[in-house]
């Protein structure tokens, strides 16, 4: 491949010989390597060859000046030669002149390389200042070119556009030789000759070199001088000066080269190559300027959200002027904690009593009020989004204190872990915006360029960390240097692990010390995954609340997944994932029991292991996950039932076989729906009992006969169509007609029970007395009947309840089957009870 000087002349070859990797063969991206590499050797070459000649030409000179400097009997023997050798000399004395300037010139231009090679140095030392840069520039250039005047001139940085008419000068500096460096006036800008062939070379990013001015037609009209321009200009040599990335931000001038000689091509060639010096400077310096005036542009910002973010005195006084409750006034110490009772204001003074119930502002010397307008600081910077916000993180800190406090783990932790521990907890969500980290990614947010891992997390992180630098907010004040590093650290760590990308990574190292039985936790690399476990154990310590706070967190939870979801979709045109969609949200069920089984049951499974004062978060984990469970298998029933290829006969089945066992609590909503069902029940029943004559009662055991037998032994006319609204209102109700169905079959036993127990009397007593004949509840006993004999005395037998129990809701009421459904049916009459009714 030839190897080119800045002219493209060839000035060598260089060949590449045998490959030694790969396919052996050389590739194009090999030949593009390598002919950027021969443009860097062409330019040593060149420079080599120009020195090399130099000091040829330099020894040369010395040698025809030593020959040419004759002695004085030379002199003489030459001067009486004169006439004959006089034409031989005279043309050698011309050809030593020449070679003289030649090496005088070569010379020259050594210096002038070393010379731009110094200026390069300078120029890259003087990057916090443009104008102090652009002095150094002018200087050396004077120096540099042998020039009486240059001007450098710097473009607009906002302009990004291309067009002439968009091309602004933003700065002017010029310095004329002997005279002192100045900054030019916007006019001057303008208006000036000078800035008007600066500005035609700007927009050709071409070089303009100008030795005779007066000839020259193009640019003649440009050089027109104004009256105040009394500089006499005879010659003038104009450069662009790029950045890296090939776009013109200034230009150079250089005027009048000195000893009234012209610019030359070398002139050219240094000039170009100084301007790019000139260029690397200038961004440089631009973008040191730029570095400055955003970090001013932050402290500013900083000073505003300052402001904003820093809970107001009237709240700090508010809250401080209220006695902190106590622990157990608040139920801190409790797994079943709800912050739903609470007040918000209760909220900031139930986070200041967990400080101080682990002693902290005492041992670590925090002001009262510092305290409080920390945590009211903390509050205020939690958007109100509809789960992240600072409900979440207070129950995140409720948890935490639990686990330290009731379940024991209070034991390994120093002071500077509870409270780096607490202030995580309560910060670990600071201004978090309702997307996930994922979601930060797909819209290239900000956030997302500054983190590229955890990026939410270090977010609340640095939140956290400002608010605590924040004026009147810093709790660890009293702290030492080392150890204020030793708690932001903790807190840091706390914080980030959070994430449960970050949890994934780490639980099977944490599962290995807990198989070992890890028992004094010292090492602190140990602890700190200890630390981390407890975090993620409280950030998701909502699933092992009772049932009835885990269903609303759930739906909490649901709600901002979906919201994310919808914008994913409408906004992005990008499918969600299915936790995220609301087109699924009837699957909630089976994705909380697959979030508890991949992330809940075996952290919580380790933490008891750790310690056995935490089961309790594991036993609520395990109740959750039955009572989601179950709410799956009814799902998967209702997609059977609403199923179109399901017959009648299918969904008459499902309905009838479907006896859920859920807790009592999702049967009050239920309650009225349930009654009229009853009611139903119980007329049916009493039409198949008037519909018998007493005298065919059996003398033998009645048989229970379920509708499944009645259905398969009576026929029965073609099923009509079901109504999808009785569907509907049957399915809302189920767990009640379900349970309710449970108690009438019981009911129904014991009713067996009774006739038994008649029939037996009636055996003993039927040649005696005439038939019993049960009465129809819904007519009065006909006056010539004797009254029905008491059945035996028996505690299983005879139960009556009274009024006062049957109204009772209570969750208790539903400990017995007799109790169930005295709340639906009233008594007849007076003495009569419920089950008299059924019968």
């Amino acid at each position: 491949m030839p190897i080119l000087n800045r002219d493209n002349v060839v000035i060598g070859v260089a060949q590449l010989i045998n490959k030694k990797t790969g396919t052996h063969e050389f590739t194009s991206k090999d030949i593009n390597v390598f002919r950027n590499y021969l443009t860097f050797c062409g330019l040593g070459l060149s420079n080599a060859q120009l020195f090399e000649l130099s000091i040829q030409e330099y020894k040369k000179n010395q040698r025809t000046n030593a020959q040419s400097s004759p002695s004085p009997s030379t002199y003489l023997s030459s001067n009486d030669n004169k006439t004959c050798d006089n034409g031989h000399l005279q043309s050698t004395n011309m050809s030593s002149n020449d070679e003289l300037q030649n090496t005088k010139e070569n010379l020259s231009l050594v210096n002038r390389l070393k010379l731009l090679l110094n200026l390069a140095r300078n120029l890259f030392r003087e990057q916090n200042d443009l104008e102090r840069l652009v002095h150094k520039i002018t200087t050396e250039s004077q120096g540099l070119m042998q020039c009486a005047r240059c001007c450098v001139y710097i473009l607009d940085r906002s302009t990004t556009s291309k067009k002439t008419e968009d091309i602004h000068f933003s700065k002017g500096f010029d310095m004329v030789y002997g005279e002192e460096f100045k900054v030019t006036t916007n006019d001057f800008l303008e208006n000036s000759r000078y800035a008007k062939i600066a500005f035609h070379v700007a927009t050709t990013m071409e070089t303009v070199n100008l030795n005779d001015i007066t000839n020259d037609q193009a640019l003649a009209h440009l050089l027109i001088s104004n009256g105040d321009d009394t500089f006499q200009l005879r010659n003038i040599l104009c450069v662009p000066i790029m950045d890296s990335d090939g776009h013109v931000i200034g230009v150079c001038q250089v005027m009048n080269k000195l000893n009234g000689r012209i610019f030359t091509e070398d002139d050219v060639a240094i000039i170009e190559a100084f301007s790019v010096f000139c260029g690397l400077g200038i961004h440089n310096t631009r973008q040191y300027e730029n570095v400055l005036r955003l970090t001013a542009k932050q402290n500013v910002a900083f000073e505003v959200l300052s402001y904003h973010v820093i809970a107001s005195e009237e709240d700090v006084q508010r809250v401080t002027s209220v006695s902190v409750p106590e622990a157990n006034q608040l139920r801190l110490y409790a797994w079943e904690f709800n912050d739903m009772v609470l007040t918000d204001d209760e909220t900031v003074l139930s986070s200041v009593r967990m400080f101080i119930e682990l002693d902290l502002p005492k041992k670590l010397h925090i002001p009262h009020d510092v305290i409080c307008r920390w945590v009211l600081s903390v509050k205020k910077n939690y958007r109100p989004v509809i789960y992240h916000n600072w409900r979440h993180a207070f129950n995140v800190a409720q948890t935490m204190f639990s686990m330290l406090t009731t379940g024991g783990m209070n034991v390994c932790m120093s002071d500077f872990e509870r409270i780096g521990l607490l202030i995580a907890c309560l910060s670990h969500d600071l201004d978090h915006r309702g997307t996930n980290n994922a979601f930060q990614a797909k819209v290239d947010a900000p956030l997302a360029k500054l983190y590229t891992t955890s990026t939410l997390e270090h977010h609340h992180f640095d939140q956290c960390i400002m608010i605590l630098q924040t004026e009147g907010n810093n709790i660890l004040q009293a702290l030492s240097p080392d150890d204020y590093k030793l708690v932001v650290r903790y807190i840091e760590v706390a914080i980030l692990s959070t994430d449960l990308a970050l949890y994934f990574r780490k639980r099977g190292e944490f599962q290995k010390l807990v198989e070992t039985n890890e028992e004094h936790w010292s090492d602190p690399t140990k602890k700190e995954l200890l630390r981390g476990m407890m975090m993620t154990a409280c950030d998701v310590a909502a699933i092992c609340k009772p049932w009835e706070i885990q269903q609303v967190v759930a739906k909490l939870v649901a709600s901002e997944f979906f919201q994310q979801g919808d914008i994913e979709r409408n906004q992005l045109h990008v499918e969600p994932i299915p936790m995220m969609d609301r087109a699924k949200k009837d699957e909630l069920p089976k994705m909380q029991v697959g979030f508890i089984d991949s992330i809940c049951l075996p952290l919580y499974k380790m933490l008891s292991d750790v310690d056995p004062g935490l089961t309790p978060l594991y036993e609520g984990c395990k109740q959750n996950r039955d009572n989601w469970e179950k709410l799956q298998e009814e799902h998967d029933k209702l997609k059977s039932l609403w199923s179109e290829s399901a017959s009648q006969e299918t969904l008459r089945k499902i309905i009838e076989s479907t006896k859920p066992e859920l807790p009592a609590n999702n049967l009050v909503s239920a309650q009225t729906d349930s009654a009229t069902s009853l009611k139903v029940t119980k007329t049916n029943n009493n039409n198949n009992e008037n519909s018998s004559s007493p005298s065919s009662l059996p003398l033998k055991e009645p048989k229970t006969v379920n509708r499944e037998q009645q259905t398969a032994t009576t026929p029965t006319p073609k099923s009509p169509t079901i109504d999808p609204v009785l569907i509907a209102t049957i399915h809302a109700n189920k767990g009640a007609i379900d349970t309710i169905r449970g108690q009438i079959t019981e009911l129904r036993h014991d009713v067996d029970q009774l006739r038994l127990q008649i029939n037996t009397r009636k055996r003993s007593t039927i040649s005696t007395h005439p038939p019993i004949i049960i009465p129809n509840p819904s007519q009065p006993p006909p006056s010539n009947l004797p009254p029905i004999p008491s059945p035996p005395s028996d505690a299983n037998n005879t139960r009556r309840v009274s009024k006062s129990n049957a109204n009772n809701t209570n969750s208790a009421a539903f400990s017995h089957h007799h109790h169930h459904h005295h709340h639906v049916g009233q008594p007849d009459a007076t003495g009569r009870s419920s089950i008299c009714n059924i019968i």
